[in-house]
């Protein structure tokens, strides 16, 4: 009877060793694995991270995570599930009015303007998914357009902005257009991360779509890159003056004084918009194709 009790013993002994190993192991199986990086990053916000100076993420507020555009009014703003946490959600009477502008945002030489968007065609005029406006002109100093043209599948697209050209020419009304055969297809009804820049260096332009940079012809890509006004220089760094305000949906119009009422073509931002941030320098490809897949991740 004291050797089976023994032996019962020694068994229980060995079986407590071996289901503490097994639990060990399975507490090490079970450790958080950390994120695999992407481009070299962890998270979004470390990509390019000392020239990121504006940053809205839209999780149910309004607010600049950056500090730089401060001082908002929501006009029947809503949110919806975007694609990390919430997103703003427009509609046609929707906008985000701001009342101050830091140097950091007026003084841009450059720039990069990233955002996720989520629409559907429209008609009648063209939609505005921001703009730092200018007191004394009718376009003000940057802006991102949709049209209302087009075929159904397609999306007509509009980005404006003011460099620093001397002598100074009058620019009111030129854009970049991605219209015509450069008309961007497939945007509707889906996430899509877009992407522009412009260097002031070599006063170039680019687009991204989901990460990708779109070829564009250099009758777009170096739209600013000669100028016959100035003996055909480059048109150099950016310029924006005379700045007021910034709105997120709408256009300066949509702000009151010092504007006059809006065309009845400006039409307000009816879709979804989400981390819409804007960088002091132009990224590279590999930084667009980061920012995307981290964005894309939730990180």
């Amino acid at each position: 009877m004291k050797k089976n009790k023994s032996i019962l013993l020694l068994s229980f002994a060995l079986a407590s060793q071996i289901f503490v190993s097994c639990e060990d192991s399975i507490d090490k199986t079970n450790s958080p694995i950390p994120y695999e990086s992407i481009g070299g990053y962890e998270n979004s916000d470390e990509v390019a991270a000392t020239h990121l100076v504006s940053k809205f993420s839209f999780d149910g507020t309004i607010e600049d995570s950056k500090g730089a555009i401060t001082g908002g009014t929501g006009t029947n703003v809503s949110y919806e599930t975007g694609v990390k946490g919430t997103a703003y959600k427009g509609s046609t009477t929707s906008f985000i009015a701001y009342n101050n502008v830091a140097n950091s945002i007026v003084n841009l030489k450059n720039i990069t303007v990233s955002m996720w968007i989520k629409t559907d065609p429209h008609t009648g005029g063209a939609q505005s998914l921001y703009m730092l406006p200018k007191k004394t002109d009718f376009w003000g100093n940057i802006f991102t357009l949709i049209e209302g043209t087009g075929p159904a599948t397609t999306m007509l697209m509009k980005n404006h902005i003011q460099r620093d050209v001397t002598p100074s020419i009058p620019w009111s009304g030129q854009f970049i257009e991605h219209g015509g055969t450069n008309v961007l297809s497939n945007m509707f009804g889906a996430w899509k991360h877009v992407v522009w820049s412009y260097n002031g260096t070599s006063s170039t332009y680019s687009l991204y779509i989901d990460g990708q940079k779109v070829t564009l012809p250099t009758s777009i890509s170096k739209r600013y890159a000669s100028d016959p006004a100035t003996g055909g220089g480059p048109f150099g760094e950016l310029a924006s003056s005379e700045v007021s305000k910034f709105i997120i949906g709408g256009y300066q119009q949509h702000l009151g004084a010092p504007w006059g009422n809006p065309d009845g073509w400006m039409l307000h931002y009816t879709g979804l918009m989400d981390e819409f941030r804007i960088y002091d320098s132009a990224l590279t490809d590999p930084e667009v194709t980061a920012l995307y897949k981290l964005e894309k991740d939730k990180r």
